[in-house]
């Protein structure tokens, strides 16, 4: 972690939002790669960005979902299912493959399947069921 000195630190006068983005950019590039990617959420948030980036304009379910970022993402097992609740509850989004491919159960209704909406609410309803969600 950076130690900034207010007196005369140019972040200071930035706007609090701004400063506090750019601290942490700052101390993101202070931390080794190694130690970036043996966090967890870290880990989960830059294989996110990655895939929401690349996938953005696609339509195809199957080529969102077999984007590298994404797969990698599954490769992380239960430890990303947390992360992925949070993500449904805050942006509905294609997670349902993954969700799937990790836990092996698929709460959606056959009649649902299809419709984002539906298929989040299923998903959290089972987050919440089995203590993913508080």
């Amino acid at each position: 972690m950076i130690k900034i000195r207010k007196a005369t630190s140019p972040l200071f006068q930035l706007r609090p939002e701004r400063r506090d983005t750019l601290k942490n950019s700052i101390d993101h590039f202070m931390t080794t790669i190694s130690r970036q990617w043996a966090d967890p959420a870290t880990r989960f948030f830059r294989l996110k960005q990655e895939w929401e980036e690349v996938t953005a304009m696609l339509s195809s379910i199957t080529e969102i979902a077999m984007h590298p970022a994404y797969q990698q993402i599954i490769g992380m097992g239960s430890i990303a299912i947390p992360f992925i609740m949070r993500e449904l509850e805050n942006r509905p989004a294609h997670w349902f493959w993954a969700l799937k491919s990790i836990t092996g159960e698929d709460p959606v209704p056959p009649e649902k399947r299809g419709r984002i909406g539906d298929m989040t609410k299923a998903w959290l309803s089972w987050g919440r069921e089995h203590d993913y969600i508080r």
